[in-house]
Protein backbone atom coordinates (compact mmCIF):
# COMPACT_ATOMS: atom_id res chain seq x y z
CA UNK A 1 0.00 0.00 0.00
CA UNK A 2 2.86 2.23 0.09
CA UNK A 3 4.22 1.82 -2.78
CA UNK A 4 1.42 2.52 -4.60
CA UNK A 5 0.74 5.67 -2.20
CA UNK A 6 4.18 6.39 -3.25
CA UNK A 7 3.36 5.77 -7.01
CA UNK A 8 0.01 7.94 -6.84
CA UNK A 9 1.87 11.35 -4.83
CA UNK A 10 3.71 12.45 -8.42
CA UNK A 11 0.63 12.39 -10.85
CA UNK A 12 -1.42 13.99 -8.05
CA UNK A 13 0.92 16.85 -7.26
CA UNK A 14 1.26 17.65 -11.19
CA UNK A 15 -2.62 17.71 -11.33
CA UNK A 16 -3.19 19.97 -7.98
CA UNK A 17 -0.17 22.34 -9.58
CA UNK A 18 -2.24 22.02 -13.19
CA UNK A 19 -5.35 22.36 -11.37
CA UNK A 20 -4.26 25.28 -9.02
CA UNK A 21 -3.30 27.50 -12.40
CA UNK A 22 -6.35 26.91 -14.48
CA UNK A 23 -6.85 23.62 -15.88
CA UNK A 24 -10.20 23.12 -16.20
CA UNK A 25 -11.06 19.52 -16.03
CA UNK A 26 -14.04 17.54 -17.57
CA UNK A 27 -15.85 15.51 -15.52
CA UNK A 28 -18.19 12.61 -16.87
CA UNK A 29 -21.74 13.49 -15.64
CA UNK A 30 -23.40 11.28 -12.52
CA UNK A 31 -26.89 11.95 -12.05
CA UNK A 32 -26.60 11.10 -8.76
CA UNK A 33 -24.94 14.37 -7.69
CA UNK A 34 -26.91 16.40 -10.52
CA UNK A 35 -29.92 15.20 -8.53
CA UNK A 36 -28.93 15.87 -5.02
CA UNK A 37 -28.11 19.47 -6.09
CA UNK A 38 -31.55 19.35 -7.57
CA UNK A 39 -33.26 18.75 -4.63
CA UNK A 40 -31.12 20.38 -2.02
CA UNK A 41 -32.44 23.64 -4.05
CA UNK A 42 -36.67 22.06 -3.54
CA UNK A 43 -35.89 21.56 -0.38
CA UNK A 44 -35.13 25.22 0.37
CA UNK A 45 -38.14 26.28 -1.31
CA UNK A 46 -40.21 24.03 0.45
CA UNK A 47 -38.80 24.43 3.85
CA UNK A 48 -38.33 20.14 4.32
CA UNK A 49 -35.75 19.09 5.33
CA UNK A 50 -33.30 16.31 3.54
CA UNK A 51 -32.53 13.29 5.58
CA UNK A 52 -29.06 11.39 4.86
CA UNK A 53 -27.93 7.99 6.34
CA UNK A 54 -24.51 7.54 7.36
CA UNK A 55 -24.37 4.19 7.39
CA UNK A 56 -23.62 1.28 10.14
CA UNK A 57 -19.54 2.40 10.20
CA UNK A 58 -17.81 4.53 11.98
CA UNK A 59 -14.04 6.24 12.01
CA UNK A 60 -11.28 4.21 12.99
CA UNK A 61 -12.53 1.00 11.60
CA UNK A 62 -12.38 -0.77 8.17
CA UNK A 63 -14.99 1.06 6.64
CA UNK A 64 -13.91 4.62 6.99
CA UNK A 65 -13.06 5.66 3.79
CA UNK A 66 -16.93 4.92 3.09
CA UNK A 67 -18.01 7.63 6.36
CA UNK A 68 -15.72 10.03 5.08
CA UNK A 69 -16.98 9.82 1.63
CA UNK A 70 -20.79 10.16 3.46
CA UNK A 71 -19.39 13.14 5.58
CA UNK A 72 -18.13 15.07 2.10
CA UNK A 73 -21.81 14.88 1.14
CA UNK A 74 -23.34 16.15 4.37
CA UNK A 75 -20.71 18.80 4.35
CA UNK A 76 -22.09 19.96 1.49
CA UNK A 77 -25.38 19.39 2.25
CA UNK A 78 -24.73 21.37 4.91
CA UNK A 79 -23.42 24.24 3.73
CA UNK A 80 -27.00 24.82 1.43
CA UNK A 81 -29.08 24.04 4.51
CA UNK A 82 -27.26 26.65 6.13
CA UNK A 83 -28.43 29.93 4.25
CA UNK A 84 -32.15 27.90 4.14
CA UNK A 85 -34.78 27.04 7.03
CA UNK A 86 -34.03 23.45 5.58
CA UNK A 87 -31.35 21.93 7.98
CA UNK A 88 -30.83 18.48 7.33
CA UNK A 89 -31.36 15.38 9.39
CA UNK A 90 -28.58 13.08 9.84
CA UNK A 91 -28.38 9.04 11.65
CA UNK A 92 -25.98 7.12 12.12
CA UNK A 93 -25.33 3.65 13.76
CA UNK A 94 -22.03 4.25 15.12
CA UNK A 95 -21.11 6.43 18.03
CA UNK A 96 -17.54 7.94 16.22
CA UNK A 97 -19.14 9.35 13.64
CA UNK A 98 -21.47 11.43 15.78
CA UNK A 99 -19.31 13.79 16.44
CA UNK A 100 -17.65 14.26 13.42
CA UNK A 101 -21.09 14.68 11.76
CA UNK A 102 -22.30 17.47 14.82
CA UNK A 103 -18.69 19.16 13.92
CA UNK A 104 -19.50 19.40 9.96
CA UNK A 105 -22.94 20.77 10.48
CA UNK A 106 -21.16 23.48 13.22
CA UNK A 107 -18.17 24.67 11.02
CA UNK A 108 -21.15 25.32 8.24
CA UNK A 109 -23.34 27.90 9.90
CA UNK A 110 -20.01 29.20 10.84
CA UNK A 111 -18.93 30.10 8.22
CA UNK A 112 -22.10 31.33 6.83
CA UNK A 113 -22.27 33.51 9.84
CA UNK A 114 -25.19 32.16 11.73
CA UNK A 115 -23.37 30.21 14.41
CA UNK A 116 -26.60 30.93 16.34
CA UNK A 117 -28.59 28.79 14.26
CA UNK A 118 -26.69 25.26 14.46
CA UNK A 119 -28.43 22.53 15.98
CA UNK A 120 -27.04 19.70 17.35
CA UNK A 121 -29.93 17.46 17.77
CA UNK A 122 -29.94 17.43 13.26
CA UNK A 123 -27.36 14.56 14.15
CA UNK A 124 -28.77 11.51 15.68
CA UNK A 125 -27.19 8.83 17.13
CA UNK A 126 -29.83 5.53 16.77
CA UNK A 127 -29.62 1.80 17.41
CA UNK A 128 -25.96 1.88 19.20
CA UNK A 129 -24.69 -1.81 17.69
CA UNK A 130 -23.41 -3.99 20.61
CA UNK A 131 -20.52 -5.64 18.41
CA UNK A 132 -19.15 -2.33 17.45
CA UNK A 133 -19.30 -1.23 20.71
CA UNK A 134 -17.34 -4.12 21.88
CA UNK A 135 -14.10 -3.13 20.68
CA UNK A 136 -13.36 -5.96 17.81
CA UNK A 137 -13.19 -4.64 14.44
CA UNK A 138 -15.49 -6.44 12.31
CA UNK A 139 -14.69 -7.32 8.76
CA UNK A 140 -16.55 -5.92 5.69
CA UNK A 141 -18.03 -9.50 5.06
CA UNK A 142 -19.46 -8.99 8.80
CA UNK A 143 -21.12 -5.53 7.26
CA UNK A 144 -22.33 -6.73 4.53
CA UNK A 145 -24.03 -9.61 5.89
CA UNK A 146 -25.64 -7.97 8.08
CA UNK A 147 -24.59 -9.61 10.97
CA UNK A 148 -24.18 -6.26 13.18
CA UNK A 149 -27.22 -4.91 14.87
CA UNK A 150 -27.78 -2.53 11.40
CA UNK A 151 -31.59 -3.70 11.79
CA UNK A 152 -31.81 -2.13 14.79
CA UNK A 153 -30.93 1.22 13.05
CA UNK A 154 -32.91 0.33 10.38
CA UNK A 155 -35.96 0.01 12.35
CA UNK A 156 -35.22 3.48 13.81
CA UNK A 157 -34.16 5.09 10.71
CA UNK A 158 -37.95 3.80 9.23
CA UNK A 159 -39.76 5.48 12.25
CA UNK A 160 -38.32 8.92 11.23
CA UNK A 161 -38.65 8.30 7.43
CA UNK A 162 -42.38 7.88 8.22
CA UNK A 163 -42.79 10.59 10.71
CA UNK A 164 -40.85 13.41 9.34
CA UNK A 165 -41.76 15.21 6.05
CA UNK A 166 -38.64 14.86 3.95
CA UNK A 167 -37.94 15.95 0.46
CA UNK A 168 -35.49 13.19 0.17
CA UNK A 169 -33.59 10.50 1.39
CA UNK A 170 -29.93 10.00 1.01
CA UNK A 171 -27.99 7.34 2.04
CA UNK A 172 -24.16 7.06 1.35
CA UNK A 173 -21.84 5.08 3.39
CA UNK A 174 -21.51 1.18 4.14
CA UNK A 175 -24.90 -0.78 4.62
CA UNK A 176 -25.54 -4.07 4.97
CA UNK A 177 -28.91 -5.80 4.40
CA UNK A 178 -31.31 -3.77 6.37
CA UNK A 179 -30.41 -1.41 2.99
CA UNK A 180 -33.03 -2.85 2.16
CA UNK A 181 -35.44 -1.98 4.72
CA UNK A 182 -34.63 2.20 4.73
CA UNK A 183 -35.23 1.65 0.67
CA UNK A 184 -38.52 0.15 0.93
CA UNK A 185 -39.74 2.68 3.37
CA UNK A 186 -38.47 5.77 0.92
CA UNK A 187 -40.31 4.06 -1.87
CA UNK A 188 -43.91 3.62 0.30
CA UNK A 189 -43.16 7.62 1.01
CA UNK A 190 -42.57 8.22 -2.41
CA UNK A 191 -39.00 10.23 -1.69
CA UNK A 192 -36.70 11.04 -3.67
CA UNK A 193 -33.67 8.49 -3.54
CA UNK A 194 -29.52 8.63 -3.56
CA UNK A 195 -27.58 6.23 -2.30
CA UNK A 196 -24.18 5.08 -2.68
CA UNK A 197 -21.45 2.47 -1.00
CA UNK A 198 -18.57 0.51 -1.95
CA UNK A 199 -20.00 -2.74 -0.35
CA UNK A 200 -19.97 -5.18 -3.23
CA UNK A 201 -22.49 -7.82 -1.79
CA UNK A 202 -25.30 -4.70 -1.41
CA UNK A 203 -24.60 -2.96 -4.77
CA UNK A 204 -26.92 -4.86 -6.23
CA UNK A 205 -29.74 -3.41 -3.85
CA UNK A 206 -28.82 0.13 -4.40
CA UNK A 207 -29.09 -0.46 -8.27
CA UNK A 208 -32.77 -1.70 -8.06
CA UNK A 209 -33.97 0.19 -5.41
CA UNK A 210 -32.45 3.74 -5.73
CA UNK A 211 -33.61 5.78 -8.84
CA UNK A 212 -30.05 7.83 -8.44
CA UNK A 213 -27.40 4.89 -7.28
CA UNK A 214 -23.98 5.76 -6.70
CA UNK A 215 -21.94 2.94 -7.87
CA UNK A 216 -18.51 1.59 -6.15
CA UNK A 217 -15.95 4.25 -6.22
CA UNK A 218 -18.61 7.17 -7.05
CA UNK A 219 -19.20 7.58 -3.46
CA UNK A 220 -15.36 9.17 -3.11
CA UNK A 221 -15.87 11.52 -5.93
CA UNK A 222 -18.57 13.43 -4.31
CA UNK A 223 -15.63 16.32 -3.29
CA UNK A 224 -15.00 17.22 -7.09
CA UNK A 225 -18.61 16.86 -8.03
CA UNK A 226 -20.14 18.61 -5.53
CA UNK A 227 -17.60 21.26 -4.11
CA UNK A 228 -15.53 21.25 -7.18
CA UNK A 229 -12.33 21.16 -4.33
CA UNK A 230 -8.97 21.35 -6.29
CA UNK A 231 -7.18 18.48 -4.17
CA UNK A 232 -10.79 16.05 -5.03
CA UNK A 233 -10.55 16.99 -8.50
CA UNK A 234 -6.55 16.46 -8.59
CA UNK A 235 -7.05 13.08 -6.85
CA UNK A 236 -9.46 11.67 -9.61
CA UNK A 237 -7.30 13.22 -12.46
CA UNK A 238 -4.36 11.41 -10.78
CA UNK A 239 -6.28 8.16 -10.72
CA UNK A 240 -7.63 8.39 -14.24
CA UNK A 241 -4.01 8.40 -15.39
CA UNK A 242 -2.49 5.79 -13.33
CA UNK A 243 -5.35 3.54 -14.57
CA UNK A 244 -4.35 4.35 -18.46
CA UNK A 245 -0.91 4.13 -17.61
CA UNK A 246 -1.58 0.39 -16.27
CA UNK A 247 -4.00 -0.41 -19.08
CA UNK A 248 -1.19 0.45 -21.46
CA UNK A 249 1.59 -1.70 -19.05
CA UNK A 250 -1.12 -4.96 -19.55
CA UNK A 251 -1.71 -3.95 -23.04
CA UNK A 252 2.37 -4.07 -23.85
CA UNK A 253 2.72 -6.77 -21.65
CA UNK A 254 0.47 -9.11 -23.64
CA UNK A 255 1.76 -7.52 -26.97
CA UNK A 256 5.18 -8.58 -26.12
CA UNK A 257 4.50 -11.81 -25.01
CA UNK A 258 2.43 -12.38 -27.64
CA UNK A 259 5.75 -11.52 -29.85
CA UNK A 260 7.54 -13.92 -27.94
CA UNK A 261 9.90 -10.84 -26.89
CA UNK A 262 8.54 -11.31 -23.13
Amino acid sequence: MLVLFLIFLPPFFFAYWAVKRGLRLTLRPIAAYDKLKALLAQAAEAGQPVHLSLGIAGIGDQRTADTTAALTVLDYVADRAAVSASPPIVTMSHPTALPVAQDVLRRAYRRHGYPEEFDPARARFIAPDPILNSGISPSPAIYASGQTDGFAYAAGTMRLLTQQPLIANVMVGTFGDEFLLLGETGAQRGLNQIGGTSATDVLPFFYTSVANPLIGEEIFASGAYLSNKMAHVSSLAAQDTLRWLLVIAVVGGVALKTLGLL
